[in-house]
């Protein structure tokens, strides 16, 4: 049985939480204006229960040069170091990013180093991001796709908790044929694996068509990679799902009046 002071100091951090992650929103309008694209919230138990003990989240992020960064970005500006700070601030708890992405990595390369660099690392939480250089750099992403869902059968079987984020929207990747059918894969993929989806592809599109960002404010000029401002809307936003899917149990647990 639960001890009733640890419940009642869950529940009074869950209302702080809750106020924290609105005013980290709200100090970035142009992110916030595409909060409501970037996915359903999925429970995650293993994250609320370490929430609950008090204790630090570890969380691997596997990805290319979106998760990596590139050389005119400083690392404190990329989305893994935004979402560690948003993150720690919404849950209150000590939130570790262990970076694992590569640049111009494929689906294929980030399978190959899946037990290396990220089930070896024992996570809580595994964020990939994924998809966009198999759109580019190869014609049909089939075997791409066999790929994805051989990693995360592998990440279930490890009873990791996954979160597929999807493509970036810039001019080199809307041109490419194969972009729709990666899209379609990723998401039927989460649906299958029952993981959590973080629609970047949605937020960025959202941002730019409600005119809140223009292109130019989220792709760098090489047409594919992602602005500071990008990154900080990634980071953010993915911080959020984080947090409320990982309270939601308690969240519904709590008593009403």
């Amino acid at each position: 049985m639960r001890k009733t002071g640890v419940t009642t100091l869950a529940l009074a951090g869950l209302g702080l939480t809750l106020v924290l992650a609105a005013s980290a929103l709200a100090s970035e309008p142009r992110c916030n204006k595409a909060r409501h694209v970037a996915g359903t919230e999925k429970p995650l138990p293993n994250l609320e229960t370490r929430l609950e003990a008090g204790e630090p989240i570890r969380i691997v992020a596997l990805g290319s040069s979106s998760t990596e960064g590139t050389p005119n970005l400083s690392r404190k500006e990329i989305y893994p170091a935004v979402l560690e700070r948003v993150l720690a601030r919404e849950v209150l708890n000590p939130v570790e990013i262990v970076n694992r992405g590569k640049g111009g990595e494929t689906i294929a390369h980030m399978l190959a180093r899946l037990e290396r660099d990220v089930i070896a690392e024992k996570p809580d939480l595994v964020i990939w991001q994924l998809g966009v250089n198999d759109v580019l750099s190869m014609d049909g992403v089939e075997s791409a796709i066999v790929d994805m869902r051989i990693a995360l059968q592998r990440l279930r079987e490890k009873r990791i908790p996954v979160v597929l984020m999807d493509l970036q929207v810039a001019p080199m990747v809307d041109r490419d044929k194969d972009t729709p059918v990666m899209q379609a894969a990723i998401a039927e993929a989460a649906r299958a694996e029952g993981v959590l989806h973080f629609h970047r592809y949605e937020i960025m599109k959202n941002l730019v068509s409600t005119q809140a960002a223009a292109m130019d404010d989220l792709v760098m000029g090489d047409g594919l990679h992602m602005t500071a401002l990008g990154h900080l809307c990634t980071g953010t936003l993915l911080a959020q799902q984080i947090a409320k899917s990982s309270m939601m149990r308690l969240a519904a647990s709590r008593p009403r009046e």
